[in-house]
């Protein structure tokens, strides 16, 4: 295991390393019937794949940069108890990853396989199923500090499928695990073969997505407020080479992540009264932290016993404020300039998302009261 972080937050435990913050382009609203987006991957005519997640219909959406749906795919042959992650290989079959556990007591965890996806219209079929189980759960659900077993990440690299655990554990140990599963149909116990400290002490904060790059020199895992970029390691030790944090100006609950022509695409759902949104990303473009932290800074203030006292706005600019729960439940709004109190936000505890605006401009935080 290898610790990637540098600077610790002491108020939630997050690990953070404020390196490098890359230029994000909004695309597009994406359709109204793929608001819970789970996944996204390259599909034909420079269009993406994508879905929902639990318990909505076994569909796959292929829609375009402007937020236009171009095709929807019924699949038949697998039910859509939590798909939470897509990704093709290099002869084009597509690979569904029904392996959401939020409760950590799936005994059904699998991976469906469709044909020659971008030739589809209409109907599918699932022609392969992959079982599987984790050699580490021995307790469904696990106790405690054990419970990292929920999955949203997954990619297809040298013939074999690549997971990236979500840390659900009470309290969260802040790794994601690396496991591989065979490309083909069969039930199987998927190989553990290492993991990575993200820094976390909430699932908020977890992976959601991974993708590899189409020419295998970088892989990239997505948090709702980070991405984290591997880059120059060897076969699949993807945590022995080197890592960029890139710090997102936007904390969303992001689901998506693809490698298209040297630029990363991210979808995230619609939550927090934010998101539903198309983003582009060029890696290789930073803006400077401290210039958008002058410009921009909010800054929460404790005490002594860690208590939540205020928090610092912009100077002199009016701040209209939304407070959420983490399931994005509205809970408090309100105006405040320079200094927003946390007598405000009276008789709560736990950790909470605020939504400030200002004169146009946006910024959302988690914190902890």
């Amino acid at each position: 295991m290898r610790i990637l972080l540098a600077l610790i937050f002491h108020v939630l435990g997050i690990t953070f390393s404020y390196a490098q913050t890359p230029i994000i382009t909004e695309l597009c609203l994406l359709p109204a019937e793929v608001l819970e987006t789970s996944g996204l991957e390259n599909g034909p005519n420079d269009w993406f794949w994508t879905h929902n997640d639990s318990s909505n219909p076994a569909e796959l959406f292929c829609v375009d940069t402007t937020g236009i749906t171009q095709r929807l795919i019924t699949v038949i042959g697998d039910f859509n108890n939590d798909w939470e992650e897509i990704t093709k290989d290099n002869e084009g079959n597509l690979y569904i990853g029904n392996f959401g556990n939020n409760s950590l007591n799936r005994a059904d965890l699998r991976i469906v396989k469709i044909p020659s996806i971008d030739t589809c219209t209409g109907i599918t079929y699932v022609t392969d199923t992959i079982n599987f189980t984790y050699p580490d759960q021995n307790s469904f659900p696990p106790a405690g500090t054990y419970g990292n077993f929920d999955m949203e990440a997954m990619f297809h690299y040298q013939n074999e499928l690549h997971l990236f655990s979500k840390d659900r554990s009470n309290p969260a140990v802040g790794y994601s695990k690396h496991y591989t599963l065979p490309e083909v149909g069969g039930t199987y116990v998927a190989t553990l073969v290492d993991s990575v400290a993200v820094g976390h002490t909430s699932y908020v904060f977890s992976i959601t997505a991974a993708d590899i790059s189409e020419d295998g020199s970088q892989m990239a895992l997505l948090t709702s407020d980070r991405i984290w970029l591997f880059s120059n390691f060897s076969g699949i030790d993807f945590f022995g080479g080197d890592v960029s944090e890139l710090t997102l100006s936007v904390f969303s609950q992001k689901e998506g992540i693809c490698f298209r022509n040297g630029f990363l695409y991210v979808t995230d759902e619609q939550s927090f009264g934010m998101g539903g949104k198309m983003y582009r990303i060029d890696t290789s473009i930073f803006v400077s932290v401290e210039d958008n932290a002058a410009k921009m800074e909010v800054k929460p203030i404790y005490d002594s016993n860690l208590n939540l006292v205020e928090f610092h706005l912009p100077l002199n600019l009016p701040c209209e404020w939304q407070l959420f729960n983490t399931d994005g439940k509205l809970l408090q709004s309100g105006n405040s300039t320079n200094v927003l109190s946390a007598s405000k936000f009276k008789k709560k505890s736990g950790v909470y998302v605020i939504r400030m605006s200002f004169k146009g401009s946006q910024k959302s935080l988690l914190f902890k009261l």
